[in-house]
């Protein structure tokens, strides 16, 4: 008697398919009864919907295409399939999708640094990044630990850099209380006025 993976092995041998094709067409198959499946949507698509855990989530899915970007009737395309199941697309469309697509990209630290620096030369985009708190946070701490390290390889020079560096730090950490009150002081404005008349 031969195991179901046995026979798979077998039949793709006799068809000349790689063995995790065959199981991989098996499955999606075991996924997409006949009465189910769509003669205009292509295996790729029914493989990724075929992720849909709930059986009529996915059976209603496949029968209901998004629309067309470009105009015509609705259908479905890889990269609309991949969002219905919540997988990354290969043509980025969405603010997010791009975001996730550049962070896929810049995951080595030393690649992140590059594209930071580049994007930081941006007068707009330097502008944005310093108006969030954790960014401009982390900036300021990397400026302090750039300097310091200056000041420990030059220690006989060291004297007036500690002096600058304290100041630095003090202006720094009067900078982030201003902006600390600010936003409490903004935020307090917006409810204030709300409580008018309660007791």
């Amino acid at each position: 008697m031969f195991t179901v993976s046995e026979a798979i092995r077998m039949f793709a041998e006799d068809v000349g398919l790689a063995y995790s094709t065959v199981r991989d067409y098996r499955w999606v198959a075991s996924r997409w009864p006949k009465e189910h499946r769509r003669a205009d949507v292509s295996h790729t698509i029914h493989k990724i919907l075929a992720s849909i855990p709930d059986e009529q989530e996915r059976f209603e899915a496949v029968d209901n295409p998004p629309p067309n970007p470009r105009g015509g009737p609705a259908r479905w395309t890889h990269d609309s399939a991949k969002r219905i199941v919540g997988w990354k697309v290969d043509t980025p469309e969405s603010v997010q999708e791009k975001v996730d697509a550049i962070h896929d990209l810049a995951a080595d630290d030393q690649v992140a640094a590059r594209v930071a620096t580049d994007f930081l030369r941006r007068p707009a985009v330097a502008s944005k990044a310093m108006a969030d708190d954790t960014a401009r946070h982390a900036v300021n701490e990397a400026q302090f630990d750039q300097f310091r390290q200056q000041v420990q390889y030059g220690q006989e020079e060291a004297a007036p850099q500690l002096d600058q560096l304290r100041r630095m730090e003090h202006n720094t950490q009067f900078m982030d209380l201003v902006a600390v009150c600010t936003q409490f002081t903004v935020t307090a404005g917006k409810i204030v006025p709300n409580l008018r008349g309660e007791p």
